[in-house]
């Protein structure tokens, strides 16, 4: 889809990142004049209901938190079938690949990383957000060291926050007992979830497997 001019706003230029639920695309916003992230939901998802609302909310959701450490959402909408949320883009790489290529890492290095981390989740849990999918794969890191948290697609408001029974939402290597379980979820479960990141920085290592 290179080079496709989504909404005649938003041309992409290259794919900059892919998951099960959309890809990601390194674009420019030709009103705007600035390099952004667009993220569109993947064909064989957009026709159902369910999933785009799950989009929708990502950025709702992450649209109301404005943090230096949470990548900033600047807008969201269709072009025929394809939906889509346009992102700040951000310059590095995620840090899976950080723990790929350099754990286990200094313990002042782990300790930034994760100051930052906190720092984000903190104050979305303080504007009722529970993130639900912690892991170093939604965790960007510049060259200069920022660390941005960013996909919230799961996410969802700690108030009223109860997953269906038999519904699981996250990514198991990360997850809390009581959100493997299918159980209510809160802040603390994304605090588990950053413990094992913690963890895997330090030794290179998964806690469980």
């Amino acid at each position: 889809m290179s080079d496709y001019l989504l909404n005649n706003r938003y041309r992409l230029l290259t794919q900059a990142a892919s998951g099960g639920m959309a890809v990601v695309y390194k674009a420019h916003d030709l009103t705007l004049n600035r390099i952004v992230a667009v993220k569109i939901l993947r064909e064989n998802f957009a026709e159902d209901p369910g999933f785009r609302a799950r989009f929708q909310s990502e950025a709702q959701a992450a649209a109301n938190l404005a943090h230096p450490n949470i990548v900033t959402v600047y807008d969201f909408g269709e072009d025929g079938n394809r939906s889509y949320i346009v992102m700040e883009y951000v310059e590095g790489r995620d840090l899976k690949s950080v723990i790929r290529s350099e754990a286990p890492l200094p313990i002042s290095r782990a300790i930034d990383l994760m100051a930052q981390a906190c720092a984000a989740l903190g104050y979305a849990h303080r504007a009722g957000l529970v993130h639900c999918d912690v892991k170093p794969q939604n965790m960007l890191v510049t060259p200069d060291g920022r660390l941005k948290v960013t996909d919230f697609g799961i996410a969802r408001i700690a108030a009223s926050s109860q997953t269906a029974t038999g519904v699981i939402k996250g990514t198991p290597f990360y997850m809390s007992p009581e959100q493997i379980a299918g159980e209510k979820v809160d802040g603390r479960s994304d605090i588990f979830s950053l413990g094992v990141m913690l963890y895997q920085l330090l030794t290179g290592e998964l806690p469980f497997k």
